[in-house]
């Protein structure tokens, strides 16, 4: 029976996971154009529930995105003959590795044409011209600010890999404060009091500030403000090199929209915002508790898309990784004899060198480094592959280096008179290893692999950095709507919360039914092994 609950749930398995592939988001066709952004980048960008005329559908089915840059790449699209298709990106630098990788074909995403990134993707023509500002609090008397000389002394930081971030030094005697990594982690920053001000274009400073009635931005006057080139506060959009075909085209666009256009498309953005007044849009209320309820209220699909997600990601992760882990744990218990042909002995040390590397490797590493690693150096080399699929991948290989310590420790705390009481009945050393040890190990090592299930629960976020829409990267995307993040992810905590004290509850009470053997067996395990997988074979 319990074979037969075993295979059944490895069909399931297979079958979730074979439609996961089917139903992952296909290639780019000639027809289509992929273009990548933030969405949590208003007015340029930003993420909402609703569908309107404005807006395009984001591949998770449940959100759409708009903004300036929406408006600018259907333009585009509709003067090229093309499909759009948009792809939302939680780290402003994937964007350039994925258009490298040809993973999308433009990055529209306020981004600055800089040497840097030259380096790496061409850019076209400048499709928006901003002014930068400083954003302060109201109350730090920064909000008088003439000068950004006046800034002298006081911490500014800016968002990491921007030329923001190169024009704080102009600012003298400055705290150049560690760079962050998007506009609501400045905000949230900002408003702690970690930092005095931050640098951003205008309209981005707008969007701020229209939803945190405690900050404001300084303008300065002609020679009193930074110093920058034309391109410094000009934005154009990522080409793959050599896609010249492409890059002309949309120059070709470009260049067809007046100054005039641009401007009125940017003020029809601020507009809509939803954090603007003139949206249309219920706003955001300003207490903490208020905000709570608004956002559980009006994008609670986000929030159980990423629980899905989440779930999903945990259980296959886990499933999978326990699955490889009993292969790499049996691997590594084969052991040199003296006895055995030098041709054996080879082969067992080269088993014991690779499956040592494996799990030293994936316990060494951080698990966002190997999902970087993984599923960009995939799609380098031109295989397809969803980030849903690649993050369960990720998650399964890590999981299984420390499944097998696990299961290792577990074989281990079986008494070795087992072993040799079932070789004397003439079982082989694999029947022993089926019959008899492994379903003893199992059992003992349920307790730490259910703390495996509670932390890939909680480690699933990092996979945010290869667009995996779990719980983690639902709240940047809603936190980037208004740059207010505590309310956000003070209910992705909660949610967090829940599912570990579920999960933790589910189970002690399997531990507990499996904790005694029924009827008059004897007790399996007979020494004491310490589980703790990071610690590998201490006991």
């Amino acid at each position: 029976m319990i074979k037969n609950t075993v295979k059944r749930i490895i069909s399931s398995a297979l079958v979730a996971l074979m439609l996961l592939m089917y139903a992952s988001p296909v290639a780019a066709t000639n027809e289509t154009l992929t273009v990548g952004m933030e969405c949590n980048y208003a007015p340029f960008n930003w993420t909402q529930t609703n569908k309107t005329e404005f807006s395009e559908p984001l591949p998770d089915g449940q959100s759409y995105c708009d903004g300036y840059d929406v408006q600018i790449a259907r333009i585009i699209a509709d003067q090229l003959g093309m499909d759009l298709k948009i792809k939302n990106f939680s780290v402003f630098s994937s964007l350039v590795e994925s258009t490298k990788n040809g993973d999308i074909d433009l990055v529209i995403a306020g981004m600055t044409d800089t040497p840097e990134r030259r380096e790496s993707i061409a850019f076209t023509d400048i499709y928006y011209k901003s002014e930068m500002v400083l954003v302060v609090r109201t109350d730090s008397g920064l909000a008088e600010a003439q000068s950004i000389k006046d800034f002298s002394g006081r911490s500014v930081a800016a968002q990491i890999g921007t030329m923001h971030d190169t024009l704080i030094e102009q600012i003298p005697g400055v705290t150049h404060s560690m760079p962050m990594e998007s506009f609501p982690l400045l905000t949230t920053a900002l408003k702690s009091l970690a930092i005095e001000a931050f640098v951003a274009e205008k309209p981005v400073a707008q969007a701020i500030t229209d939803s945190n009635s405690e900050l404001t931005f300084v303008e300065f006057a002609e020679g009193q403000g930074f110093e920058v080139s034309a391109e410094d506060v000009t934005v154009s959009i990522g080409v793959a090199k050599g896609n010249t075909e492409l890059l002309e085209k949309v120059n070709g666009v470009l260049n067809s929209l007046t100054d005039e256009d641009r401007d009125q498309i940017m003020l029809e953005a601020i507009q809509r915002q939803p954090s603007a007044s003139t949206s249309g849009q219920e706003l955001m209320p300003s207490g903490f508790i208020a905000g709570v309820g608004f956002l559980l209220q009006n994008y609670w699909p986000m929030f159980l898309n990423g629980l899905g997600t989440t779930l999903l990601i945990a259980l296959c992760g886990t499933f999978f990784g326990l699955i490889i882990g009993l292969v790499i744990a049996g691997l590594r218990q084969i052991k040199v004899n003296s006895r055995d042909r030098s041709i054996v002995k080879f082969i067992k040390k080269i088993n014991t060198i690779v499956t040592t590397c494996y799990v030293q490797y994936l316990r060494g590493t951080p698990m966002m480094v190997q999902g970087i690693l993984f599923y960009y150096g995939i799609r380098a080399t031109g295989f397809e592959i969803s980030p849903l699929i690649s993050g369960i991948i990720v998650i399964s290989v890590n999981t299984s280096a420390y499944m097998s310590e696990v299961i290792r420790a577990g074989i281990q705390s079986i008494d070795p008179g087992q072993n040799e009481a079932a070789r004397s009945l003439g079982m082989s050393e694999i029947q022993t290893l089926r019959y008899i040890i492994l379903p003893q190990a199992l059992r003992n090592a349920i307790p730490a692999i259910g703390n495996e299930f509670v932390v890939n629960i909680k480690d699933s976020s990092v996979l945010n950095v290869i667009l995996v829409a779990e719980l983690f990267f639902q709240g940047n995307r809603i936190s980037g709507i208004y740059y207010r993040q505590m309310e956000s992810f003070f209910i992705i905590s909660l949610i967090y919360l829940t599912l570990t004290l579920i999960s933790t509850k589910i189970l002690a009470y399997i531990e507990e039914r499996l904790d005694h053997p029924k009827g008059n067996y004897p007790a399996s395990q007979t020494a004491k092994v310490h589980f703790d997988s990071l610690k590998g074979d201490e006991k």
